[in-house]
């Protein structure tokens, strides 16, 4: 059965531009102490800040971002970061089609290396990979790597490009798609594979892509998106001139600050402390209840420069929640029924129930069912123990412990993973015939200090493996389950996390607002 799912479900343009301004990239660096290299160069050495990105794009004779290029600015490779951990590794990164493609040397080091990119510009959007054949390559030997953003929702206009390496060698599901045409025995040893051993790159020098003008492409006309991508986006706020947005990430020794998400102190004014701030928070806005003044765009960055935009001809998010409030006050009122809904999971599904509801003005939509860990054999009298015995619908977040330190240095396989949910969700429909579960994909971390020195597991390579195994899940226990694809709201802002394990709340909000939606079925809104 775990082989037909298998098979259900595997089922450029540039312009060249004068890069002056850019060397404020180059040059804007916070560098860390010196006896703090000298001490541990392994662990944190100098680089440039991310917070760079407050720094506008050089965009030449432009009026507004959404201008289209002149033929004459046009280019057709992108530069490679030559600090970058498999620089050496890249023969060429170019844009072709829909697609950014890289290809690698015949004795590259890493053949397979599993690659993560974003496009931020009008929109932001997560590059899709996959392998292709080499026009050039007569030996076979030589790997193509493309990132698709055909699927996305882009409006015309210039894109800046990051790309960075997670690992050297891809274990996840792109790893699968590429090889579809595996044996049942190589399947089957990528479910069990062990993945203890598996550390990132170097998250000080993982992006290969340059922070030169030229990783600018330009999308010269719209796209419309396709399947969940279509339902909703993150497009630049209006009036803000275009700024790249770099990958955030945790250098180990600035988790221990208690500002940076630690235990002990850092004090604050220190070169230590502005090296660690300058990389950690790349994300600002106004406090809370502050509105932004004419010409104070400086106050806003990186993930923050960025709303969410419905895809719903018909109807606001307003009036969407709006909806949803009155079906919850009718149903008080006994005026009509909806269906009560359960979040089964730790953290990730109580903030929902006790944030994110409460922002929505929908306090007790959700009931939570405390559930750390993947229990089949205890998961019904967690549910009798919480009061919660007549949900109708339930959903299911338990993927973050599986992959965390919390397992003693051993993750959870795909095949355990999957093995272990699936009995779970057994048990729960056995337990109310009448029930629905839903399994949401699963939150992509950043790359925390846990995951940077090999602690931790919950990259985006290791998640994404596991939203796979709940689409197989789903798949195989047919219309009683179902796999909601979140992933057009919280990909992009994979790296936003503030506290490195928790989506930022603009972010929950939209989850919440939409698993709502579709488990009290309000689908009818959404363009298709």
């Amino acid at each position: 059965m775990m082989n037909t799912v298998f098979q259900k479900c595997l089922g450029g343009i540039f312009f060249t531009i004068s890069v002056t301004v850019w060397s404020q990239f180059r040059n804007d660096r916070i560098q860390p102490p010196q006896s703090y290299v000298q001490q541990d160069h392994q662990q944190v050495a100098a680089l440039p800040s991310i917070s760079s990105s407050n720094h506008s794009w050089p965009i030449p004779q432009q009026t507004n971002h959404h201008d289209h290029p002149s033929d004459s600015m046009l280019l057709h490779e992108l530069p490679i970061n030559e600090n970058s951990t498999i620089a050496s590794d890249i023969d060429k990164i170019w844009h072709d089609q829909q697609a950014i493609c890289v290809r690698l040397k015949e004795n590259a080091r890493c053949k397979h290396p599993a690659l993560l990119g974003r496009l931020s510009g009008p929109a932001l959007a997560i590059l899709e990979w996959s392998e292709r054949p080499s026009d050039d390559d007569t030996t076979g030997t030589t790997t193509v790597l493309c990132g698709d953003y055909s699927n996305q929702w882009l409006d015309a206009g210039y894109y800046f490009v990051e790309i960075i390496v997670l690992y050297c060698e891809d274990f996840g599901v792109t790893s699968l798609l590429n090889h579809h045409d595996r044996g049942v025995q190589d399947q089957n040893a990528w479910l069990e594979a062990d993945h203890t051993s598996k550390c990132v790159e170097d998250a000080r020098y993982n992006r290969i892509t340059s922070k030169e003008g030229r990783t600018i492409i330009s999308i010269p006309s719209s796209i419309e998106g396709k399947g969940s991508y279509r339902r909703g986006r993150w497009v630049r706020k209006p009036h803000l001139p275009l700024r790249a947005l770099f990958t955030r990430y945790q250098p180990i020794k600035c988790a221990m600050d208690k500002d940076f998400v630690g235990n002990s102190h850092i004090q604050k004014g220190t070169p230590m402390h502005k090296y660690c701030k300058s990389i950690v928070a790349r994300d600002k806005k106004p406090q809370k209840g502050k509105r932004l003044k004419k010409g104070e765009n400086d106050k806003l960055a990186g993930l923050h420069e960025y709303d969410f935009q419905w895809n719903m001809p018909l109807l606001s998010e307003k009036q969407l929640v709006q909806k949803l409030r009155q079906r919850q006050r009718d149903a008080n009122d006994d005026k009509a029924t909806i269906p009560k809904i359960c979040a089964i999971g730790d953290s990730h599904s109580r903030t929902m129930v006790e944030r994110s509801l409460p922002a929505l003005n929908l306090t007790g939509l959700f009931e939570f069912v405390q559930s750390n860990w993947i229990r089949p054999d205890a998961i019904v009298e967690r549910i009798r123990r919480s009061n919660n015995t007549n949900c109708d619908h339930f959903f299911v977040q338990v993927g973050q412990w599986p992959a965390s330190f919390r397992t003693g240095g051993h993750p959870f396989s795909f095949g355990t993973y999957y093995t272990r949910l699936k009995a779970q969700v057994e048990n729960i429909l056995a337990y109310n015939p009448n029930a629905k579960v839903y399994l949401p994909t699963i939150d992509q971390n950043p790359l925390m200090a846990k995951i940077n020195n090999c602690s931790d597991w919950r990259t985006p390579t290791m998640l994404d493996g596991y939203s796979h195994m709940n689409k197989m899940i789903a798949s195989e226990l047919g219309s009683r389950v179902e796999y909601l694809d979140t992933n057009f709201i919280i990909y992009t802002h994979w790296d936003g996390h503030p506290d490195w394990q928790h989506l930022l709340e603009e972010v929950r909000y939209r989850k919440t607002l939409y698993m709502a939606a579709i488990m009290l079925g309000e689908t009818e809104w959404w363009s298709q």
